[in-house]
């Protein structure tokens, strides 16, 4: 289930025991006194103009989790770095599907966070050298630990079909459920992918309807955390406070306040 209201509480938990447990994998893996570094990804498109020409941008920012969420929170203290704009260019769509013009926006955004974070592959797999605020020099290993986004970008990044969950396997009809379903994952998503593009045999329409029936998005065929290490983007994404928190849990709970109480008494 798509980010109940325990599981939003206890992310940080989550994300603590995934740092500690990649510590120690780091260290297993023969490099003794590394330590890693949490990369944490945001992009958000944004409206800059409504009369003047509908002009937008869409940025890409980075940070890391070794700094404190206190500090790392406050734009004043610069820890939040502006990395790449990706392009907000209208495709072409003559001649073109509805289908195959979402397919084309889709692996126009993959191709373009592949080309920015790809250096995140082998910092990650060898690890980089840095010099720390006391002038130690570390042997750091980057990995992608959050990527933060709303709803629908969630989807997009991820591979996920629209309305569906991209933490577990749930059906879109079935995310009111109490248990959560099983998870959703990387490696599962991958291998959807790659059987998709076996039994499509380069035919697109064939393509998207297998990836589809799975409920995964049918108009990637690489995505760009493929061969990021130390890396499941489904375990990555981050709750949604607008469309999962308060669309989600809060709108229901001021509904239901609202039929046990009545407007009148809950206003009062």
């Amino acid at each position: 289930m798509a980010y109940t209201a325990g599981s939003s509480v206890c992310v940080c938990s989550l994300r603590c025991l995934l740092t500690l447990a990649l510590q120690k994998f780091v260290k297993k893996a023969g490099f003794p006194g590394a330590t890693i570094s949490p990369v944490i990804v945001a992009t958000d498109k944004t409206q800059l103009t409504q009369i003047s020409g509908g002009k937008s941008a869409y940025p890409v920012y980075l940070t890391i989790g070794n700094i404190h969420k206190a500090l790392r929170r406050k734009p004043t203290m610069n820890t939040c770095i502006l990395i790449a704009y990706l392009s907000v260019d209208k495709v072409d769509k003559t001649n073109m599907t509805q289908n195959e013009s979402r397919s084309r926006l889709q692996r126009v955004f993959h191709q373009s966070m592949k080309t920015i974070l790809s250096p995140l592959i082998n910092a990650g797999k060898e690890g980089i050298y840095c010099t720390g605020s006391d002038g130690a020099i570390c042997h750091v290993f980057p990995f992608l630990s959050c990527y933060v986004a709303d709803y629908p970008k969630q989807c997009l990044v991820t591979c996920s079909k629209y309305t569906t969950c991209v933490k577990c396997k749930a059906k879109h009809d079935a995310l009111g459920n109490p248990k959560p379903g099983e998870d959703h994952t990387q490696k599962w998503t991958q291998n959807i992918i790659d059987d998709a593009k076996k039994a499509a045999k380069g035919k697109t329409s064939k393509f998207h309807r297998f990836c589809m029936s799975f409920d995964i998005a049918g108009g990637v065929y690489k995505p760009f955390w493929k061969d990021f290490p130390l890396c499941d983007i489904n375990e990555a994404m981050t709750p949604d406070i607008l469309h999962q928190l308060y669309q989600g849990v809060l709108k229901h709970l001021i509904h239901w306040c609202q039929r046990m109480l009545g407007p009148l008494e809950l206003d009062r």
